[in-house]
């Protein structure tokens, strides 16, 4: 889904619909969490085996993305599926920092701004993170 389409209303099926129709996933699967506020949890899993969960809460239009050991807090509900287009194209940016100990840094970079998480590391890189760092 490009930024260019239509704005999502903050519907857990539109966001689903919305999903199906990508064609970007082997696999959608909601499940409704609680119904005041209504808060749903989305997964959504990609040809290439990886797994993304995306928390909604329909009051705020805001979701918490959760893949692998990243947790991205308040990204738009319009900007989810952007978010994790990026996230599977390797469109981030990821380094290595030393402050408060060994971290990895994962920025994602949408219009409303830059989404960063981090996590301690021990020479434990995922596939994934190792693909990332390889792209030019």
């Amino acid at each position: 889904m490009g930024s260019d389409e239509p704005t999502l209303n903050n519907s857990a099926e539109d966001l689903v619909a919305a999903a199906d129709r990508s064609g970007s996933f082997s696999d959608i699967e909601m499940v409704e969490v609680s119904s005041e506020p209504r808060t749903v949890d989305i997964h959504l899993e990609t040809p290439a085996g990886h797994e993304y969960i995306v928390m909604l809460r329909e009051d705020i239009g805001k979701a918490r993305v959760l893949y692998e050991d990243y947790v991205f807090d308040d990204v738009s509900a319009h900007r989810v599926l952007d978010f994790v287009g990026l996230m599977e194209r390797g469109e981030v940016d990821l380094s290595f920092t030393r402050f408060l100990g060994r971290q990895l840094v994962l920025r994602v970079s949408l219009p409303e701004g830059d989404w960063v998480d981090q996590r301690r590391f021990a020479n434990d890189l995922s596939e994934w993170e190792k693909s990332v760092l390889e792209r030019p």
